[in-house]
């Protein structure tokens, strides 16, 4: 079961939108549930601390009216619950590139402007896409990605991986992960029928489609974090683009 945890200054906001959760959840209460709604993001967090919230989705406003912002808050929520979703409810969605930049990955911005039953639809659309995502992380949870470095075998969850690509150097690749990069001998094709839940996305490079923070359909290029991006290739650009609708 998944736990939603709102926080939105504005107490009508608030209210309307722990209605629509609680009205969604009456149809999805094996899958959801409503656990907390504050207007004060230390109190969020002293809930997380205190409940021990895990894979929690977190309906966020940006301007909070104290000196956290949502953005703020959603680091510390990073923290605290690491394969937390994020969705930010509000009227800066100019502040999205500031999310990526600050490697919050927001699952989604949904503008408050818009009438009510659209945002209705709208949080109804990203819960739904939050599951499938923490559904597919659950299934590959565990699964070891592994290579060696002379007589050093290193093991990692697959998860952390974010790209592999050949290297500038004959014979051998880059591996770049959520904690650290690495090099060493391979072949990429050996590693794409060895992975399958890698995405060849070049000649030059395999992905962690799961990782993907941003691809512009336009550039085709695909960013993971602020200082790491490649680009797609033509022919797999439909591909990717419907793989990142579709399974994530």
């Amino acid at each position: 079961m998944y736990p939603i945890i709102i926080c939105e200054d504005d107490p009508a906001q608030l209210h309307a939108i722990s209605t629509i959760i609680k009205n969604f959840i009456l149809f999805h209460e094996e899958d959801f549930s409503h656990s907390f709604s504050t207007s004060n993001p230390e109190k969020c967090l002293d809930y997380l601390k205190s409940h021990h919230i895990r894979n929690g989705i977190y309906l966020l406003d940006i301007d909070l009216g104290t000196s956290m912002n949502g953005i703020d808050l959603a680091e510390q929520i990073r923290q605290l619950d690491v394969q937390s979703e994020i969705i930010f409810i509000t009227t800066h969605n100019e502040m999205a590139p500031l999310t990526l930049k600050r490697r919050v990955e927001a699952l989604g911005f949904i503008d408050k402007d818009n009438s009510l039953e659209k945002i209705r639809d709208e949080i109804y659309e990203t819960l739904n896409l939050s599951k499938i995502r923490s559904d597919e992380r659950k299934k590959t949870k565990g699964k070891n990605f592994n290579f060696s470095i002379g007589s050093r075998i290193f093991n990692f969850d697959l998860d952390d991986v974010l790209m592999l690509e050949t290297s500038k150097t004959p014979h051998r690749i880059n591996l770049f992960t959520k904690n650290g990069e690495y090099e060493f001998y391979g072949k990429l094709r050996d590693y794409e029928k060895k992975y399958i839940e890698l995405f060849r996305c070049s000649k030059s490079a395999l992905i962690n489609v799961k990782n993907i923070s941003e691809y512009d359909t336009s550039t085709k290029m695909i960013y993971f974090n602020s200082s790491l991006s490649c680009k797609c290739s033509i022919i797999k650009s439909r591909e990717l683009k419907q793989t990142l609708l579709h399974k994530i």
